[in-house]
């Protein structure tokens, strides 16, 4: 890769194909415990110490 560009270069990536790893992904995935993008991001926020309520930052 060339540092004096501005262009970034990218390999493909390796997919996975290991049968046992797709498996724990898609028990992670349907697992009721993990939390959506909304609810990690309304946590940052509580974390960083921000006074926000959660229908104000994501509003319908």
């Amino acid at each position: 890769m060339d540092t004096n560009s501005k262009t970034a270069v990218y390999n493909c990536r390796k997919r996975i194909t290991d049968p046992e790893a797709i498996r724990i992904a898609r028990e992670l995935e349907n697992d009721p415990n993990t939390l959506t993008a909304k609810e990690l991001m309304y946590a940052l926020y509580k974390t960083l110490g921000m006074d926000v309520e959660y229908d104000g930052i994501f509003a319908e």
